[in-house]
């Protein structure tokens, strides 16, 4: 069975998904992929902004939910701010490995930091795997783990040997929250459209804003909050899009985790 990788991480601040630290951790999955008998696995690197725990957990639920590759498919994931314990850490230390399983057969396995499950709505477990022993985690410490999992991808999740314990402190995804920023500018957002919406605050910007059913009901130039393209299970995130330009750009280049505030 060969095996689609959707691998994301925050290596990439200036380089994409050039950066050498994706080549390493490619290299280390196909290894251990062989020492598991499996076929090489088919990997696409996906960089996000640094330590950006929302734009991860954004893009893990985005790929992950509309995946059609069932169990064939995993979305393996790293960004670990570390930010779990702000004192000195220990052998390199950070948070701790987990896993879920969609209703669809994808499996999800990545750090547990911050908001990187916080759009999945499926039972999500500790993966026995070392937290510590190295800086580049994602290369020396978890590829075996990703590769046991798709070795496990013919039984039950529950019967996998890795599997811990259930955790239950998963955070909620705040309303009124940028989630992601696509190519053209577009403020992927969990906004709620709402009648009285007259304008938005993003930053130090406020600019006026109409609704519409979809980001191109308005003349060019216009500011609009509309349903997006991206989503899942019947659900879209709103946008916030500026017709003919970048809505990033007008209000001044605002990140995945950023607070919008509406105003009637």
């Amino acid at each position: 069975m060969t095996f689609y990788i959707d691998f994301i991480a925050d290596y990439g601040a200036t380089t994409g998904n050039d950066d050498l630290a994706f080549s390493e951790v490619n290299h280390k999955l196909a290894s251990e992929f062989f020492k598991q008998s499996l076929d090489f696995p088919i990997i696409k690197n996906l960089s996000v902004r640094p330590f950006n725990t929302v734009e991860t957990g954004f893009a893990v639920a985005q790929l992950g939910y509309n995946s059609a590759l069932g169990k064939r498919h995993i979305v393996y994931h790293n960004t670990a701010p570390r930010k779990d314990k702000l004192d000195a850490r220990v052998n390199n230390a950070g948070e701790f490995l987990a896993v879920t399983e969609l209703p669809n057969g994808v499996r999800i396995i990545g750090v547990f930091g911050g908001y990187t499950f916080a759009f999945v709505k499926s039972p999500i477990y500790r993966v026995k795997c070392p937290d510590e022993g190295s800086q580049f985690r994602s290369r020396d410490v978890f590829p075996p783990c990703v590769a046991s999992l798709a070795k496990h991808a013919d039984k039950p999740l529950s019967d996998w040997e890795l599997l811990g314990e259930r955790i239950t402190d998963v955070p909620a995804v705040p309303q009124n929250m940028i989630c992601s920023i696509d190519g053209y500018g577009n403020l992927k957002t969990t906004v709620e459209m709402r009648n009285s919406l007259r304008s938005v605050s993003i930053k130090n910007a406020s600019f006026p804003i109409v609704q519409g059913q979809g980001i191109f009901a308005v003349p060019d130039g216009q500011l609009i909050l509309a349903p997006g393209s991206s989503g899942w299970n019947g659900h879209y995130f709103t946008g916030i899009c500026l017709r003919g330009g970048s809505a990033a750009k007008l209000f001044d280049y605002p990140e995945p985790g950023d607070m919008v505030t509406l105003s009637d």
